[in-house]
């Protein structure tokens, strides 16, 4: 779902509610005809009803009959709302049932699978660039003998306990992500991310950085100089660049994690 979809089933939402209530309103509203002029700067009110006594301009309105005037002018103003809303809401229905059946997208959907291995993946779904985004392979960093034995949730070997949480979070959201993929930089240098991940709805790829030990000095001085590497090639923190960190006394809060991922890379946090 584009930005155009969402903000119009947003104002749907809204103007059902409106209709909602102004028609609630108006089951209460009195009847009778407002009539208003100003004389020597005061608004003269005259209500008009039915009946055959009743002068043409109206019934002079008295100062402790003026809520009625107030709730006859509500009523004429909730009349115009509805009507409006009524209109609005018909529009707007209307075009999101003809932009859902014609969804250039969905062409893609509906071909044989023997067919689509000939064709260029610009029109495939959020869900099926994903998968092959997904599926290419690449050679990552290669562990030493010294290295852990921890293996995430989809297979892949990790190097640490928060990685390995990091990484099942992700999978367990279904946000599409490569763990340790290199990536190369404009002054030649190769660097891996941690994760490197797939934004679906927007398609565009963002790197996820861990600091496990932000405690160390050393460490933290090594930190501080990758990320400036980051900077020099225009990968920014906050735009294309993420991170989590820890220290041992603070260690990697996984409700935190949870909120901050699905804040990022989910469709309305969901």
């Amino acid at each position: 779902m584009n930005t155009i979809e969402r903000e119009l089933i947003k104002e749907q939402k809204e103007l059902k509610k409106i209709i909602e209530t102004v028609k609630a309103r108006l089951k209460k509203a009195p009847r009778g005809c407002l009539f208003l002029r100003e004389k020597r700067g005061y608004l003269e009110c005259y209500i008009r009803d039915d009946s055959k006594d009743c002068p043409a301009k109206g019934n002079y309105v008295r100062k402790k009959e003026m809520p009625l005037a107030r709730r006859i002018a509500q009523r004429d103003y909730d009349e115009n709302v509805l009507r409006r809303a009524e209109r609005r809401l018909k529009a707007i229905e209307a075009f999101l049932e003809k932009y859902a059946a014609n969804d250039v997208k969905s062409v893609y959907e509906h071909i044989h699978p023997l067919r689509k291995r000939l064709l260029d993946h610009a029109y495939l779904t959020d869900e099926e660039y994903a998968l092959l985004w997904q599926s290419e392979t690449y050679s990552g960093k290669s562990f030493s003998r010294e290295d852990a034995e921890i293996v995430t949730e989809r297979g892949e070997r990790v190097r640490s306990k928060s990685e390995k949480i990091i990484a099942d979070k992700l999978y367990s959201l279904g946000i599409p992500y490569r763990y340790e993929c290199p990536l190369r930089l404009d002054d030649e240098l190769v660097v891996y991310p941690d994760f490197t991940i797939l934004k679906k709805c927007t398609r565009e790829v963002v790197y996820l950085e861990h600091f496990g030990r932000m405690d160390d000095p050393e460490y933290a001085e090594k930190t501080w100089r990758k990320l400036d590497t980051y900077s020099r090639n225009e990968i920014y923190p906050g735009s294309r660049l993420f991170f989590t960190y820890e220290t041992a006394k603070k260690p990697l809060n996984t409700m935190t994690l949870d909120g901050f991922l699905r804040q990022l890379f989910l469709k309305n946090g969901n």
